[in-house]
């Protein structure tokens, strides 16, 4: 028996390509973080179950209990922002008829600003999207929540056609509001070493080159658009790495400095009569 499982949260646009694809399955299960727009009525066309559970901000979170709902021995999962091609459907359906590994390992094809490009610093990378039950363990941590308990790896050659695309980030938009959450979780893979928060400007610096340093010679702007927007994930990811060691928020830092500021208001106002507190309520009619 073939499971499937997607973790989907507002993704209307996609969610049907992603369900589509991977839809020869046995039993598909959807859990859905509570969308807002019509992501879990398209869900309820496709699944066999959908489960819907509170908002988080990342599926790491969520995909334990994914996991649980699925019933097979060979678990093929998705986000909901990704479609497997028709080549790897075929080769994970005869797979699971006779394994040859434990784990899967395809080729990703990200589609960055609206397109995948080869020559991009994103190309070539593989994950795991397949396996045999008690094979892999999922775990909360943002960009860590794969975990491999076997050694025996199918990797299917990029040039083979079997791959899963990812159609994550249409826009500059969507990469910072997406870096922006993810890098704001505790729980998370950083992107950088530790020591970068000693220095911001020289993290930037590093960032820019070595992603500038993956732009192939006449490389266009596009190229060169998805390299900045990679650096910049790491700066931020670095800049709120040094903001979390403080011994206070930004946020503590802003109410005390307020309260300090209501306090000299309340002392100015006492000494000179200078009004500073809220309007005296109205007069009521005699």
């Amino acid at each position: 028996m073939i499971s499937g499982f997607v973790v989907s949260y507002n993704r209307e646009a996609v969610i049907e390509t992603c369900l589509r694809s991977i839809r020869f399955v046995d039993e598909l299960v959807v859990v859905d973080k509570s969308s807002t727009d019509g992501s879990a009525a398209i869900a309820r066309r496709y699944a066999d179950r959908v489960v819907t559970v509170p908002w988080s901000p990342s599926v790491e979170e969520t995909r334990t209990l994914a996991y649980g709902e699925c019933k097979g021995d060979f678990i093929v999962f998705l986000d909901d922002d990704e479609c497997l091609s028709p080549e790897a459907m075929t080769f994970l359906k005869a797979e699971a008829a006779a394994p040859s590994a434990d784990l899967y390992m395809l080729p990703c094809r990200q589609h960055i600003l609206g397109r995948h490009d080869e020559r991009a610093y994103y190309w070539p990378e593989a994950h795991v999207r397949a396996f045999r039950r008690g094979a892999m363990e999922f775990r909360p941590t943002v960009h860590g929540g794969l975990r491999n308990l076997s050694d025996s790896i199918c990797r299917p050659d990029p040039a083979s056609g079997i791959c899963y695309h990812n159609v994550s980030h249409a826009d500059a938009h969507e990469w910072i509001a997406k870096a922006n959450r993810y890098t704001s979780i505790r729980d998370r893979n950083l992107t950088v070493d530790p020591a970068g928060r000693e220095s911001p400007v020289l993290l930037a610096r590093r960032c820019i080159e070595y992603y500038a340093g993956l732009v192939p010679e006449g490389g266009d702007v596009y190229l060169e658009a998805v390299a900045v927007l990679r650096a910049l994930y790491t700066i931020i990811d670095g800049i709120k790495d040094w903001e979390q060691e403080q011994e206070a928020t930004g946020s503590e830092m802003f109410d005390a400095f307020c309260l300090e500021m209501r306090r000299a208001y309340d002392t100015l106002e006492a000494a000179t009569g200078l009004r500073t507190g809220a309007e005296p309520p109205p007069a009521t009619a005699s």
